[in-house]
């Protein structure tokens, strides 16, 4: 049997506030209901203990800033600003920023302006989805980066032409890093089980 106890920053229970919580059928829901611990028997393998999400105030870990300025009837300018609201001890690993384009859009072409620190900064050009993909291998916390794009139109932009631009999406991983402030205190093995090798670890 596995424990582990799980709390905010501060030193009392209740620090941090979950909505809809999930439990894996391992856990033992009475004692997380009596003291905030979960203690459960692990099944084979990598699995979920918690899903979870909050819905009061934080602050994302990245805040986009787009700008759209047409510089001829043909000819778009997009200035996409992403800075990271996380401590400069973290970091974004595997960042995508995906940039939906119109649906006339007959080229792109793009300026990368990074800040010191950024790795594996890249962007490409989808033509068949109309869309462009900035990437980084890892984004530093506390930096800004910014891209300026060149959209050529086949045609003269209009309202709908605008309109098809976005929305601005994001994938990435923050390593080490929780948004919710939830944490885990620590993991303990409660008893031996014959036959079994247990690795401690929390992702």
């Amino acid at each position: 049997m596995l424990t582990c106890c799980g709390q905010g920053e501060s030193a009392s229970y209740g620090a941090v506030v979950l909505d809809d919580c999930n439990f894996n059928d391992c856990v033992n829901l009475s004692e997380f209901d009596n003291a905030r611990t979960l203690s459960f028997r692990p099944p084979d393998g990598e699995f979920v203990v918690l899903n979870y999400r909050i819905t009061g105030e934080f602050r994302a870990p990245f805040r986009v800033f787009p700008n759209i300025e047409e510089t001829s009837a043909t000819v778009i300018e997009l200035s996409c600003h992403v800075r990271a609201e996380i401590p400069e001890n973290h970091f974004g690993a595997n960042v995508t920023v995906e940039i939906p384009l119109p649906r006339i859009t007959a080229a792109a072409s793009a300026n990368i302006i990074s800040s010191p620190g950024a790795v594996g900064v890249r962007y490409e050009y989808i033509a068949h989805d109309q869309k462009l993909l900035w990437h980084f291998k890892k984004f530093p916390g506390g930096s800004e980066q910014t891209l300026k794009v060149k959209i050529t139109l086949s045609a003269p932009c209009t309202s709908q032409t605008r309109r098809e631009i976005g929305p601005i999406s994001m994938n990435f991983e923050i390593p080490m890093y929780n948004v919710s402030n939830l944490q885990v205190r620590y993991l303990r093995i409660a008893e031996a089980i014959p036959g079994y090798t247990p690795y401690r670890w929390v992702r």
